[in-house]
């Protein structure tokens, strides 16, 4: 149960430690698209939000946004790109499985992180620039984030990556681009409609927070730092436990046995670069 599934995501396991040991801008350039994606979610969720506060509507205010969020990891899944948030899932499984060694999966978590923060301050500042993001929702809801209690935040990093990653898990399991697609939309309505906190989202939300003319002193740069340290923390511990090692688990509880090895990632990869020659050639 679950093979195929956890041979797949270990096969994406071993293809992002190849880039980066390979072509490291390259992949900061990916993660940095998914750090964009996520910002224009974020900007369609706000001026969704600006429009209702102070209307009859406003209680939809946070169905309305998750249901216009999903734009953010439906083009961060179908585009192509590098989220470190369901990075903490893939490469989890990568090295349960030996494809990638520990030292990997934290210089992933790095790049990936870096490159998404990258792609998040650009669209922020470019949204902010742009004048087309509501000030008052981003004023109510960056004071609100830079200021919970340090558990409740964990907790809800941990919530919100939960459903990340089994979005991206399903990615892996479906063929069907529409159940692909019906996967994100309901994962993601359920981590906005109920608050819960994405490290990248935040890193968009909270620049454009701070760039943004806001006098309240509990929106600041030092407020965004202490948000971002602690949902990473929390996000990570999610796609870790909460799921990728526990289907892990579960499929090796089936009898079914992983046995790559670090020899087998460098034969794969010395036979691909023999094949890609003989196709130049």
């Amino acid at each position: 149960m679950y093979s195929e599934t956890i041979e797949d995501v270990s096969g994406a396991a071993a293809a992002q430690m190849e880039l980066i040991n390979k072509r490291l801008l390259a992949y900061l350039a990916h993660s940095a698209l998914a750090g964009a994606y996520l910002g224009f979610g974020v900007a369609i969720a706000f001026i969704f939000a600006g429009d209702l506060m102070g209307t009859q509507f406003e209680p939809f205010q946070g169905i309305v946004m998750g249901a216009s969020f999903g734009i953010a990891l439906s083009l961060v899944i179908m585009a192509g790109s590098e989220l470190f948030t369901g990075n903490a899932m893939i490469m989890t499984i990568g090295q349960l499985t030996g494809r990638v060694p520990a030292g990997a999966t934290l210089k992933v978590w790095a790049w990936s992180w870096i490159g998404n923060l990258i792609g998040s301050v650009i669209i922020a500042a470019m949204l902010v620039g742009s004048g087309t993001l509501p000030t008052e929702p981003f004023a109510a809801i960056g004071a609100a984030k830079m200021t919970m209690a340090p558990l409740e935040l964990f907790l809800r990093a941990m919530l919100c990556n939960w459903l990340i990653v089994l979005a991206v898990w399903c990615n892996f399991r479906l063929e069907n681009p529409v159940a692909k697609l019906i996967m994100i939309f309901w994962c993601l309505l359920v981590f906005i409609g109920a608050g819960f906190e994405h490290s990248i989202a935040n890193m968009a939300i909270l620049t454009s927070a701070n760039l943004l003319p806001i006098a309240d002193p509990a929106v600041s740069w030092s407020g965004m730092a202490y948000n971002i340290a602690i949902v990473t923390a929390g996000n990570v511990a999610s796609g870790v436990f909460c799921l990728g090692a526990v289907y892990y688990y579960i499929s090796t509880s089936y009898g079914i046995e992983y046995e790559w090895s670090m020899e087998d990632n460098v034969a794969m990869n010395v036979g691909a670069g023999t094949a890609a020659s003989q196709d130049d050639d």
